[in-house]
């Protein structure tokens, strides 16, 4: 499998790390707007996570948005 592929695979092979990163967005702006590529990548950031599951989150939310995507579609 090419790098390509396991970038645009990641939210099949890591949905639970995912779904709780969105989650955790969900609480903290309480539904105030939608969640963008951006504040994931801001959340972990700010939180310090780390490990190849989180940066390879990272790497696929610059994908997406470099795609022209903004808003998460989960």
């Amino acid at each position: 499998m090419s790098c390509n592929q396991k970038i645009k695979n990641f939210p099949e092979k890591n949905s639970t790390i995912l779904k709780e990163i969105i989650d955790k967005l969900n609480r903290i702006m309480k539904g105030k707007r939608r969640i963008m590529y951006s504040d994931i990548i801001n959340l972990i950031l700010r939180e310090g996570l780390n490990g190849e599951s989180y940066n390879n989150l990272i790497i696929w939310c610059n994908y997406k948005i470099r795609l022209g995507e903004i808003f998460v579609e989960f």
